[in-house]
């Protein structure tokens, strides 16, 4: 199984992302990080096949960032997540970065879309065998194979939209403006969706929604 080292800002960010592993089978696989220095640190310790690293954590200087993960650890995966200038995504890119991941502003956003590539990168989730897409510029999409029993199979049309935009790292903003709702009726069909995947969160939801292959 890949190793992944997930670097966010916060405790209680690290805390779901540790969680959120535990609930699809990878916790053994994924490691977390809250600055730089403890980035170093861990890669030192062990390297990492591939390093998901929250935008906001990698300034001011994302380029720099990625230099140094590839100098302490050649070869590892370095993905940026979160909301990055095209011109620094480019140039992170142009650094050895595989790509940068967007995500919306709030820190729920920002681990649904970490959950999503923590998916995406390890190789067995719970049953589900993910192909390895090339990582790029943009939301990452997953193909699962040999999918399970689907759980939440009694949602309507509309919370598989709401999912379908949580699983694409949108805000609940974002979606309503898709959908020509108000984020009210987002949140809404938001705690519908948890009631029936028997879910604690967005990114509880997302990774039920990618086990059970509901979502792909």
């Amino acid at each position: 199984m890949r190793s992944v080292l997930v670097c966010v800002r916060t405790p209680a960010a690290a805390q779901k992302i540790s969680a959120c592993a535990g609930r699809t089978g990878v916790a053994q696989a994924v490691r977390t990080a809250l600055s730089s220095a403890d980035v170093h640190m861990r890669l030192r310790e062990r390297r990492a096949d591939v390093v998901l690293a929250d935008v906001a954590l990698t300034r001011p200087d994302p380029v720099s960032f990625t230099r140094q993960v590839l100098a302490l650890a050649p070869g590892t995966g370095v993905v940026l997540v979160g909301n990055a200038d095209p011109r620094i995504a480019a140039l992170a890119v142009a650094a050895g970065a595989r790509g940068v991941i967007r995500a919306g502003k709030e820190e729920e956003d920002l681990v649904v879309a970490l959950t999503q590539a923590i998916m995406m990168v390890c190789p067995r989730v719970n049953g589900l065998v993910p192909r390895q897409p090339a990582m790029g510029a943009g939301t990452p999409t997953q193909a699962l194979t040999s999918p399970g029993p689907r759980r939440g199979s009694a949602l309507t049309e509309r919370e598989m939209q709401v999912l379908r935009g949580m699983s694409e790292g949108k805000s609940n903003g974002e979606i309503g403006r898709d959908l020509f709702v108000s984020e009210d009726t987002v949140k809404t069909h938001a705690r519908r969706l948890f009631r029936k995947l028997g879910a604690r969160d967005r990114a509880h939801a997302v990774a039920e929604a990618f086990r059970s292959g509901l979502v792909s």
